[in-house]
């Protein structure tokens, strides 16, 4: 039986670990497994800026924003922890209204604008330098159609938010990222995209937004309404206008079966062309590459999530119990060679997500199976990544056509090893071509390769790390690829060209939806200006 089985597994999983947890005194096991105990020192700018020290330049009391400027003065970061900014204010939004009050401020008083969400975007594409950022968190109300399938949602609001309305509708998110903290306006600048294979991007999913122009005008942008608006702003960085809210194109929430097949990483390409490709029935799919030492990025596994009926009522998505042993397993496989076998192995030998599987009692049919719903499996905040230790986890990402991809992991594998970065996690997905946004990272059909870097907090390891990113980089292009945008900004301009050709086309039209120069960010006036 299907709970006898998973039982024996997570025994034998527990022995695992508690071969790991006698090499640690107490205190380490729960550094490695506790969640934070305080907020992390996220004090860091990379590289250094010797007037990083001086306070923020107040050109004007904001008297026209009483009630809206929660901080004003002080600095921000993101995600990576290595991006410190000091910023004239934050502005925290609720109203429509409180979005063109703050963007007059601005103009009134000389102040550059930036629109930020929870600011995982590692490149500084959410604020600038004494600048006015809009935190678009509060604005985060949802209305669902349910007869079109549709979800209108401000653009504050999350994906986890909208999964917890729709599941008690039967509906799913076609595409977003693989964790769901993220703010649907952060999503659709960056053109987001996760596990779900088709239809692609996140843009794909977009019927219809509505922009705030710099000039307080709202256009409405769909494919038949301001279309170039719509290509600009989707995969814009928040560079054209501020995203108010988004209709989105719904599914059926499904019931999977999950299948786990190995294979060497030179089999993959034409594995997914014979088995996933062309198969209606496969909803969602992933690769993992290893990066055990037994096996370093050679071994890949394949996960498969195939349509099947569950007999009976789909369960509602269940919040997350095993957050601290998914925390220790992944921090202890950035201490060493070790580590890293034993968290390959545990993946390996007792699938992806061994707790998300349905109890017997639920389902009442394949009871060997491991079934889960499309809401279950895209319901993930990943918690467990957050942590006590003083250091921090880059995330970076790489598009190159599937027949490529082989080369592309070979090439992966020397640089890595050359530069000694510290490479924790090598994620496969699959992204159709786009032909929806200005600036596509998807030219093609493509295989994206996710990586997951770690690092001190320090100058010396953030080297080596922009080493890394930019041999990658020229890795990509080479194999007729691209790479991310919303990441550490260590590439050169050449770099942008060669991948992104339309960049310029891309700059020259927010000159024109933005002649004043009003929004900016980091990114931009790195590339752009």
């Amino acid at each position: 039986m299907a709970w006898m089985i998973w039982s024996k597994r997570r025994a034998l999983v527990a022995s695992f670990l508690l071969a790991c947890v006698a090499i640690f005194s107490g205190k380490k096991i729960s550094d490695y497994s506790g969640p934070p105990n305080r907020q992390k020192l996220c004090d860091f700018a990379i590289p250094g800026d010797p007037t990083d020290n001086k306070p923020t330049t107040i050109l004007v009391k904001p008297t026209d924003l009483p009630d809206l400027l929660g901080d004003q003065g002080g600095f921000i970061n993101d995600a990576s922890c290595l991006n410190k900014t000091r910023v004239y204010g934050i502005i925290k939004i609720r109203t429509v209204e409180d979005v063109r009050t703050s963007l007059e401020f601005a103009r009134a008083n000389q102040l550059k604008v930036s629109v930020a969400g929870q600011r995982h975007s590692m490149g500084g594409q959410a604020f600038s330098r004494d600048g006015l950022v809009l935190d678009m968190r509060n604005f985060n109300a949802i209305t669902l159609d349910r007869s079109r399938k549709v979800v209108h949602v401000q653009s504050g609001a999350t994906w986890a938010q909208i999964q917890q309305l729709i599941d008690k509708e039967g509906l799913s998110i076609q595409a977003m990222q693989s964790i769901n903290v993220f703010t649907i306006g952060g999503s659709l600048s960056v053109n987001a995209h996760g596990i779900a294979h088709l239809p692609g991007p996140v843009a794909s999913t977009v019927q219809s937004m509505r922009i705030m122009l710099t000039n307080g005008e709202i256009k409405n942008a769909s494919p038949t309404e301001n279309p170039e608006l719509l290509r600009l702003a989707l995969g814009g960085y928040g560079l054209f206008g501020v995203i108010l809210d988004a209709d989105i194109q719904l599914v059926d929430n499904e019931i999977y079966s999950l299948e786990t097949h190995e294979l060497d990483y030179r089999q993959f390409p034409t594995y997914y062309r014979t088995h996933v490709a062309d198969d209606d029935s496969v909803g969602l799919m992933y690769g993992r590459v290893s990066i055990s030492p037994t096996s370093y990025l050679r071994e890949t596994a394949i996960h498969i999530y195939r349509k099947t009926d569950l007999g009976g009522p789909i369960p509602p998505i269940q919040p997350s119990t095993h957050d601290r042993l998914d925390r220790f397993v992944i921090n202890f496989s950035k201490t060493g060679a070790f580590g890293r076998w034993l968290r390959w192995t545990l993946e390996k030998y007792f699938g992806p997500k061994l707790h998300a599987c349905m109890s017997r009692n639920q389902a009442t049919v394949q009871k060997d199976a491991c079934l889960v719903s499309r809401n279950e499996e895209m319901n993930d905040s990943m918690a467990y990544l957050r942590n006590r230790l003083q250091d921090t986890d880059i995330l970076q990402e790489y598009f190159v056509p599937r027949d490529r991809m082989p080369e592309f992991i070979d090439g992966l594998r020397s640089i890595v090893q050359r530069d000694g970065s510290n490479l924790l996690n090598v994620t496969i997905r699959s992204v159709e071509k786009d032909t929806v946004t200005a600036l596509p990272y998807a030219k093609q059909d493509m295989f994206a390769f996710v990586l997951y870097f770690n690092q001190k907090l320090n100058a010396e390891q953030s080297e080596i790390l922009r080493k890394t990113t930019v041999d990658l980089v020229n890795l990509a292009i080479g194999l007729n690829g691209t790479y991310y945008l919303p990441y550490q900004l260590y590439y050169s301009s050449q770099q942008l060209r060669r991948a992104y050709p339309e960049i310029d086309a891309f700059f020259a039209a927010k000159k024109r939806y933005d002649p004043e120069g009003l929004l900016t960010s980091k990114f931009y006036e790195k590339y752009g200006t």
